[in-house]
Order: C-alpha cells, then structure tokens, then sequence
C-alpha cells in the first residue's frame, strides 16, 4: 500500500477510534450516574481467524481501551476474541458485524 494511501486510512481510522472512546465514554458514564442503568451485560465471541496474530492483539488491544468492552481471552482454532461487553445488543450478531465493518476491516489493511 502507498504510503500515501496508508496515512489517510491511518487518520481516518485514528478519528474514528477517538470518537468512539469519546463515545463509549459518555455512554458508560452516564449509565454509572444515572439511578436506574441500562447495562446488558455478557460475553459475545467473535471469530478473528482471518487475522493474523499481530492483527489479533491489535483489535484486542483497541476494544479493551474502549469504556464498557474488556477482552477477555483470545485463543483457539478456529482463532476467536470473547468480548465482555457492557452493553450486549438483542442480537450479538449485530455486535459482530460492527467490529467486523469497523474495526476488522482497517486493523487488517493498517497492520
């Protein structure tokens, strides 16, 4: 990739990322304020078999310094990431989704 090419995606992904712990920060907070929170809880596996391994821990290092997302183990064959997250939707699928379109997807063309 172009070094050119490379730094717009780097910026780009850079500002997303900063909105989204912006974001994430505002959410959590406000929950931890508020008297009746709206925290769902749980665990959402994603599979990262696509990745290689230093694209693995880049995406696991990236949701754990996002408020309300810890990972919590990063193994297996097929390779897997298990999120505890904050805040589960109805369908873990659309969690997956979002990681997969938004983080995956430039972690694997960044690194």
């Amino acid at each position: 990739m172009r070094f050119i090419a490379w730094l717009v995606l780097a910026l780009r992904f850079g500002a997303f990322y900063v909105f989204e712990v912006v974001r994430s920060n505002f959410k959590v907070a406000r929950d931890v304020l508020h008297p009746r929170p709206v925290f769902r809880p749980g665990l959402v596996a994603v599979a990262v078999d696509h990745l290689t391994d230093r694209q693995r821990l880049v995406l696991a290092i990236l949701l754990t310094m996002t408020p309300g997302t810890i990972s919590v183990e990063l193994n297996g064959d097929p390779a897997r990431l298990l999120l505890h997250t904050l805040y589960v939707p109805e369908d873990p699928e659309r969690l997956r989704a979002s990681i997969r379109n938004d983080y995956e997807s430039a972690i694997a063309r960044l690194f």
